[in-house]
């Protein structure tokens, strides 16, 4: 029965008129700041575990991560009207997703772009803040350029320099199918980071290629969690020339089936439950425990449905900031664990603490 005070199920299958009508909600309040502050007891210690800064590689200038911008200038529109019964990413009009190719496009050129400019670390931060996040998650992206490709680099040195440390479990990022791929991750473990970032698309292999099985290998003697982009989004194009992003199929669910069983030992965390391939994704992670998954743009009520067929244990919280704004998949989880604080306790931080081994 839904919680009468709050009235939940309300919301879940209605349309919002933008970002800011998460006000609506009882979970949040609006800062004069343009930011949301969570007023939810409880929920200290939350940890998003899928975020990013500037994804610039490429010709592209590498912005400076230590700035605070006045606004986020988020990849997909913010201002659309939404609802929470849908996979996130079919909330946006196809001039949302135009925009944020163009910006996508734009950090590979000289020129740069100016959206990724405002995804720095203080820009995180003050939404982690109010929102009770002790601690990000941080991918950066591999895309096998053979220039202009060290975004871990990057990202580790400007959190270095920013005296926030402490706010970050750091990942590497690299594409499985190269010749360096396996002396990279070991030099990358050397540097301190947690765990490896592939995404499919971005670097145009598939999960399941060969050449990448001795990296897998490799990642589990290394105790390195591969965190992976997976699943359809429904922007997939039949045209061979748009092969990355939200377009690419790379990603298949099906794609990382055969890898996934083939290594017991390295624990997966397939980010985006698979997108809309969200049913593929709880069978295989039924099947095998080492696949961890989080719950990314999922509607509520694949989280629910998630959190019945496999239990809570292997779930997990995550944004995909500067994708969305940290509240707008806050509100997802809240809204599904409305009325079982034991659950949500542990999808929001409890489950995050104990697989990255945290006191």
């Amino acid at each position: 029965m839904k919680d009468e005070k709050t009235n939940v199920s309300k919301f879940e299958q209605r349309t919002f008129a933008g970002f800011k009508s998460l006000a609506e909600l009882p979970y949040f309040e609006w800062t004069r700041d343009g930011l949301f502050k969570l007023t939810v007891d409880g929920l200290e210690g939350i940890i998003d575990g899928h975020a990013h800064f500037a994804t610039n590689g490429l010709s592209g200038p590498k912005p400076d991560l230590l700035l605070r911008h006045a606004e986020t200038k988020y990849y997909l529109n913010q201002n659309s009207p939404f609802r929470m019964d849908n996979y996130m990413g079919q909330n946006n009009t196809e001039q949302d997703v135009s925009n944020m190719t163009q910006s996508l496009l734009m950090q590979f050129t000289p020129e740069g772009s100016v959206w990724t400019t405002t995804h720095t670390i203080p820009n995180l931060i003050a939404e982690m803040d109010l929102l009770h996040i002790d601690k990000a998650v941080i991918l950066p992206l591999s895309y096998g350029f053979p220039y202009g490709d060290d975004m871990t680099e990057w990202y580790l040195d400007s959190i270095e320099k920013s005296g926030k440390k402490d706010r970050f479990i750091i990942c590497g990022a690299a594409k499985p199918t190269l010749p360096d791929a396996i002396e990279r991750i070991k030099q990358l473990k050397l540097k301190g980071v947690k765990g490896i970032k592939i995404h499919p698309n971005m670097a145009l292999f598939k999960p399941d290629d060969s050449l990448a099985w001795a990296f897998y290998e490799e990642c589990a003697q290394l105790g390195l969690p591969v965190l992976a982009h997976c699943g359809l989004v429904g922007k997939e194009s039949a045209d061979p020339s748009k092969t990355m992003g939200y377009t690419g199929r790379h990603a298949d669910v099906h794609n990382f089936m055969e890898s996934v069983k083939a290594f017991p030992s390295l624990r997966w965390v397939l980010c985006h439950s698979g997108g809309l391939q969200n049913d593929l994704v709880i069978d295989l992670a039924r099947h095998n425990r080492n696949v961890w998954l989080d719950i990314q743009g999922q509607s509520v009520e694949n989280i629910r449905t998630m959190i019945k067929e496999l239990g809570p244990e292997r779930l997990m919280f995550g944004s995909d900031w500067p994708f969305f704004a940290v509240a707008s998949l806050m509100s997802r989880l809240l809204l599904a664990t409305e009325g079982d604080n034991t659950v949500r306790k542990m999808v929001f931080s409890e489950n995050a603490a104990r697989f990255w081994g945290l006191g």
